[in-house]
């Protein structure tokens, strides 16, 4: 199963449409999709404004929970997501790979995370570590570029030693660089060995081996007495202005994705028949017009999520939203994941320690559709139980990596998913077995 995932994860799904016509035609979406960030951030604030904000982002430590919007501004916020996503666009262009599921579950996630922890700076070293790999084991960079994107989740631990441990700039920063470099070498070979660990039923593999490697470097930094402190630092005044933006961009998505689909909703019942299990492509299944409309409605879900916990759209909720629409390419949709988003709710509603507006709690909803593949392949029943282990658990994870792996849910549910896939495996054997006894005394 490993050799499949790297194979298929790391290089690119083969397409039912692999012409160039469409493969320009995607790339061109995505250009103008980071095209919209970048103008919403300068047509926000004055210039000088926007600089300060991004000043403020670039020598952050990072570490979660720090909201770009508040920390810098939010023009500066939604040009740092801009320019991130704009640079891995033309990075995987530059490298000639087709659009597929993976790659726009990592650029979204690319996107989205760049509201609460990456950023130019701390991202750029890993990516050269997964290029660095690819030199080393003699292998083309481009069926290792989807890992060492979904591995700037680590950027944080960048930031942190570069801004967050009070050492003279002149050794910080190349600590940092070098550090980021040694982690993007070694991501590659671990997240394609890990996803037998969750047998492919966590969405996000490369959260829970960045969770792994965020746990060493943490305990290394602890073992040596420099203590990392967590942060909560998140915005509140811009609710209004996200929840508009959000809206405008899942229904142009949806809009486009109709159009491109030449007007007609033919594939989302196909998307909706599989599991999400690793790995499933969407836009080898149903096509690009059907997974944008698809991501469309997982973004719309999300943001009606929000609305019914009450909680106040910030950065972070923004970007988890922003990365589960993106694994709507490639996992996640309406049926299989709504039952841990209920899950989640319900047990943070019945909790006397949660609150359902908490931001913590709506990103252990949100993050917690990574769990999708459990209540796709096993039932809804067992994709209940898998919320309300995720929503347990994702609490006590994060003090293991101080904050310093910013998909601390992937983390999570990696554990959840490692814990139950067994034992559910497990339980239908014997229900199999005692099926076929039965027939035979009858």
């Amino acid at each position: 199963m490993a050799k499949n995932y790297s194979q298929t994860l790391f290089l690119h799904t083969d397409k039912k449409h692999p012409d160039q016509d469409q493969k320009n035609r995607s790339y061109y979406f995505l250009i103008v999709y980071c095209f919209i960030f970048i103008s919403i951030g300068f047509l926000s604030e004055p210039f000088s404004t926007l600089w300060g904000g991004m000043v403020r982002i670039l020598t952050s430590p990072s570490n979660l929970l720090t909201d770009y919007i508040e920390l810098g501004t939010f023009g500066s916020a939604f040009v740092n997501s801009g320019l991130l996503t704009l640079i891995s666009v033309l990075l995987a262009k530059k490298e000639k790979i087709p659009i597929n599921g993976p790659m726009i579950a990592a650029l979204f996630t690319v996107s989205g995370c760049s509201f609460f922890g990456k950023n130019l700076y701390n991202s750029i070293p890993i990516i050269i570590g997964g290029l660095c790999y690819a030199k080393i084991v003699k292998k083309p960079f481009s069926q290792f570029i989807v890992v060492s994107l979904f591995g700037s989740a680590l950027s944080p631990i960048i930031s942190y030693l570069t801004f967050g441990l009070s050492l003279p700039l002149i050794e910080s920063i190349p600590l940092g660089c070098l550090v980021g470099i040694f982690i993007g070498l070694i991501l590659p070979p671990l997240a394609s060995h890990i996803l037998t660990f969750h047998q492919g039923f966590s969405l996000y593999n490369v959260g829970f081996t960045s969770g792994l490697i965020a746990m060493m470097f943490t305990g290394i930094l602890r073992m040596f007495d420099w203590k990392i402190e967590g942060k909560n630092l998140v915005s509140t005044a811009y609710h209004t202005k996200l929840l508009f933006f959000l809206l405008f961009l899942f229904l142009l998505l949806f809009f486009v994705g109709f159009i491109v689909n030449h007007f007609s909703l033919k594939g989302l019942r196909d998307i909706s028949k599989t599991s999400g299990k690793l790995i499933t492509d969407f836009i080898s299944i149903a096509g690009i017009g059907a997974t944008m409309m698809n991501m469309a409605l997982m973004g719309l879900l999300l943001v009606g999520y929000t609305q019914i916990s009450h909680s106040t759209l910030n950065g972070p909720i923004v970007g988890a939203i922003l990365s589960a629409v993106g694994f709507s390419a490639f996992g996640n949709h309406l049926l299989n994941s709504l039952p841990l988003l209920v899950s989640v709710f319900l047990t943070a509603q019945f909790s006397s320690v949660f609150e359902v507006d908490q931001t913590t709690v709506v990103l252990a909803g949100i993050f917690g559709t990574g769990l999708a593949p459990i209540a796709g392949f096993y039932g809804i029943t067992f994709g209940l139980i898998a919320g309300f282990l995720h929503m347990s658990l994702v609490t006590n994870v994060s003090y293991l990596h101080g904050g310093l792996n910013l998909y601390n849910n992937g983390f999570s549910t990696g554990f959840v998913a490692a814990v139950m896939v067994p034992l559910l495996d497990n339980i239908l054997q014997i229900r199999k077995v005692k099926q076929h006894a039965r027939k035979r005394q009858s």
